[in-house]
């Protein structure tokens, strides 16, 4: 007789091992149960919501606002439809599901379409952050609520474009473009290009153009409207405009200015230029002028500064003017000027004739170089040492000019010696720095011609030694002697701020602003003011004396104010100095014979 199910019997020691058997059995076919009756409900659960109506229809968003207040998508639009009527809250969200601004606040809709804006500020009044913000739309007396997939994203900061480079950066006023400008940034929207005219106390705008959508690069002919864009300095700026309609520039602020100029983001349009020598020549030399901007064909002529007689005219072929100073060319300044493709430029000669003389006038070659307005570094704007730490020697003067310091303060004070017959050995700041040509040894006097606006350590330091030793120096400059630069073989660097003393240890500060005034004498030892009545010119800026050197002797002064005298003399050490505090003194010369006596008088002192 077949048995049925074997059973287990139970272990006589009592051992629970069949009951927990029997349980665990059960308990697996119960919870396999449930799971099916829940699997099958969520089945018939998922079904009717997704045969039920949506929580709203047609949810529609702005995709970008920028709540800038310049009336450019400053508020965004939502729309949506209710199925059926209901009370209503819509709010915004952030990315992290937090609630930043309730629009809307139990409110009972109607069946139907309805829109709403939203000025990207928050509940407390200020605009969020820029990011992605989600629309939540709430249904109380349902129960449900919709969140939107997508968001709406707030763009409140302006982008960054870079200007990358301007090619080419430097072109021949014969043939001015085309350049290619490129730059980096949103390209969604036209950018627009700027051109502007620099050297000025600001830039000027004289071009625009406008590039092409999703292009970072675009081509200018160099055209201002239909004439070719003319010799000078030019910046160029970029504007962008992302998806929001926010727009940003590089620079980010325009007009540019030479602060925020990036090297490579300009471009300089040069007419003839020529390289001066920056020491002086002898007569019979062969000097050698470098020309650019123009073309093979030059013509020259050499004369004197002041002078329309040519001292020498001829023509040569070629990117450097070669030509020999005729061997009884006199002491003095001289000008080239040379006329290439129409264009022509200008440069100063300092010609160091036969003989000698004791006094050694020095013209002022570093601060003519230093003051250069000439764009080194392409980024649109002129460098000199004033905002520059470094410029090379070797630069051509700007648009083919002769320095300011030359026409207006050596230039007279040469002629004024010249038309008097006084004879000097010439030569430059930079020469004498160099340790090249006349040296201070051996001279009585020595006379500055001009603005020594930056002075080497070494020449400074010559220039105080020569004065202590016995020797006269007449400072005919203004701002002169102030600041310091250090001369490299083929630059000048490492240019210091105006300093409160000179290289003498007299402390200068700027006078007061006003109206044209004389400078009234109030000492003098020496009869510097001989020949006048103590009442010398009119100058509307003067530098005024605000302590001597230490040991110093006064031994004449002039001025607006006694205690503070513009013109100076003083004993230091074993010689003299004459500080003419007047920077227009030079200009003056032709037409204040008070002016002219004085100068002819410190001529005196320093050349006995």
């Amino acid at each position: 007789m077949s048995a049925g199910p074997s059973v287990p019997e139970r272990d006589s020691r009592g051992d629970p091992g069949y009951l927990a058997s029997v349980s665990s059995d059960a308990l697996a076919r119960a919870m396999f149960a449930l799971l099916v009756l829940a699997t099958v409900a969520a089945f018939f659960v998922t079904q009717r919501l997704k045969s039920g109506e949506p929580v709203v229809k047609r949810l529609a968003l702005q995709r970008y606002v920028s709540p800038n207040g310049d009336g450019r998508k400053d508020r965004a639009r939502i729309s949506f439809v209710l199925p059926k009527g209901d009370s209503v809250t819509v709010d915004m969200l952030n990315s992290a599901g937090d609630r930043v601004r309730r629009l809307v606040d139990n409110v009972h809709l109607a069946r139907g379409r309805h829109a709403l804006s939203w000025n990207g500020r928050a509940d407390d009044g200020p605009v969020v952050h820029d990011g992605e913000y989600f629309v939540r739309v709430v249904l109380r007396a349902e129960g449900r609520a919709a969140t939107s997939r997508r968001g709406i994203l707030v763009i409140d900061s302006p982008p960054r474009p870079r200007l990358l480079a301007v090619t080419p950066s430097r072109v021949a006023a014969r043939h001015p473009g085309p350049f290619t400008f490129r730059f980096t940034g949103p390209a969604a929207a036209q950018p627009v290009f700027r051109i502007w005219r620099t050297g000025g106390r600001r830039a000027v705008q004289v071009a625009t153009l406008v590039g092409r959508r999703r292009h970072h690069d675009v081509r200018w002919s160099g055209l201002i409207g239909t004439r070719p864009v003319p010799p000078g300095d030019y910046a160029v700026s970029v504007t962008v405009s992302n998806r929001a309609l926010v727009p940003g520039s590089a620079p980010p602020r325009l007009p540019p200015t030479a602060a925020e100029a990036t090297p490579g983001t300009g471009f300089e349009v040069v007419g003839t230029t020529a390289v001066a020598p920056l020491e002086p020549v002898r007569a019979g030399a062969v000097v050698r002028i470098p020309v650019q901007g123009g073309g093979r064909h030059l013509r020259f002529t050499v004369s004197r500064l002041g002078s329309s007689r040519p001292l020498r005219r001829g023509r040569a072929v070629g990117a450097v003017l070669a030509l020999r100073v005729p061997p009884r060319t006199a002491t003095g300044e001289y000008v080239v000027r040379v006329v290439s493709a129409g264009r022509p430029a200008q440069v100063p000669l300092t010609v160091a004739g036969r003989g000698s003389s004791p006094v050694l006038v020095v013209l002022p070659a570093i601060a003519w170089q230093g003051a250069n307005p000439v764009d080194d570094d392409a980024d649109g704007f002129p460098n000199t040492l004033f905002e520059t730490p470094s410029i090379p020697l070797g630069r051509p003067f700007a648009e083919g000019r002769l320095p300011s310091g030359l026409t207006r303060q050596a230039g007279p004070l040469l002629d004024f010696l010249q038309r008097r017959r006084l004879r000097f050995e010439l030569t430059t700041d930079l020469a004498l720095a160099r340790g090249r040509g006349a040296r201070l040894a051996g001279h009585r006097g020595v006379l500055l011609a001009g603005d020594e606006t930056w002075t080497p350590a070494g020449l400074a330091a010559a220039l105080r030694a020569y004065a202590e030793a016995g020797g006269r120096i007449a400072s005919f400059g203004g701002d002169s002697l102030l600041r310091r630069v250090t001369l490299m073989p083929t630059a000048l660097t490492g240019a210091t701020p105006r300093e409160p003393a000179d290289v003498f240890g007299e402390a200068i500060a700027p006078g007061p602003p006003g109206p044209p005034a004389p400078l009234v004498a109030s000492a003098d030892a020496i009869g510097l003011f001989a020949g006048t009545n103590g009442v010398v010119g009119s100058f509307a800026r003067v530098e005024q004396s605000q302590r001597l050197p230490p040991g110093a002797r006064s031994l004449a002064a002039a001025g607006r104010d006694p205690r503070h005298p513009a013109l100076v003399a003083y004993g230091l050490g074993h010689g003299t100095v004459i500080r003419v505090g007047a920077p227009d003194w030079a200009g003056s010369l032709a037409s204040s014979p008070q002016v002219a006596a004085v100068t002819a008088r410190a001529w005196s002192i320093i050349s006995r």
